[in-house]
C-alpha cells in the first residue's frame, strides 16, 4: 500500500462546496485527513525557524488546521473526529480562545492543549463538517501571528491506496 500524495486546494469560505465534498468522501472512505493553512502573502512570510527553535517555544507563526474523521470500528459505532490547531499563542490556547469568543463547542473534548504541540479535540462523530470546519477556521484566524489573505490552501489526504 502506498500513500497517495495530497492534492490541493485554495477556498475562501468555510462553506467552500470542494472542501466539505472532500471532507465527506475522505469520511465516507474511513481513510486519510485534511492539513488547512491560511494562505499569507510572501513579504509577511515569518522568518524560518532557527537552529535552536527547538529550545525555545512554538515555531508555528502560521496555524496548521487538521481534520480526521473517526473510523468505524468492528461494533458498528464510529470514534470521534479529531481536529488539531498547531499554533504559536503559547499556553492554554482553549481559554485564550474562549476569551476571544470562540469557546469549544459543546460535545468537543480537549485532548491536549500545549504550546509546542498545539491544541487537539475529539469532535462528537456526529457534528455537522460545515459547523466544524468553520470553527477551526476562526480559531486559527484569531491565533495567526502574522497578517493573511483571508484565503485558505487545504491540503487533502485521501489515505492508503
Amino acid at each position: 500500500m502506498t500513500r497517495a500524495r495530497p492534492v490541493e486546494l485554495e477556498f475562501v469560505a468555510h462553506d467552500d462546496p470542494e472542501l466539505l465534498a472532500r471532507m465527506e468522501s475522505i469520511k465516507t472512505a474511513g481513510s486519510g485527513w485534511i492539513n488547512v493553512e491560511p494562505v499569507i502573502e510572501e513579504d509577511q512570510e515569518p522568518p524560518p525557524p532557527g537552529p535552536f527553535a527547538f529550545l525555545g517555544g512554538s515555531t508555528h507563526k502560521v496555524p496548521t488546521v487538521t481534520w480526521m474523521p473517526g473510523k468505524r470500528v468492528a461494533d458498528g459505532t464510529v470514534k470521534p473526529t479529531t481536529v488539531g490547531l498547531q499554533h504559536a499563542a503559547g499556553p492554554r490556547v482553549a481559554w485564550k480562545l474562549r476569551d476571544l469568543g470562540l469557546p469549544l463547542p459543546e460535545g468537543w473534548r480537549i485532548t491536549q492543549d500545549h504550546p509546542r504541540r498545539g491544541l487537539v479535540a475529539q469532535v462528537p462523530a456526529a457534528a455537522d463538517d460545515h459547523a466544524v470546519i468553520d470553527w477551526l477556521l476562526r480559531a486559527a484566524q484569531a491565533v495567526c501571528a502574522v497578517p493573511s489573505t483571508g484565503r485558505w490552501i487545504a491540503s487533502v489526504y485521501p489515505g492508503l491506496t
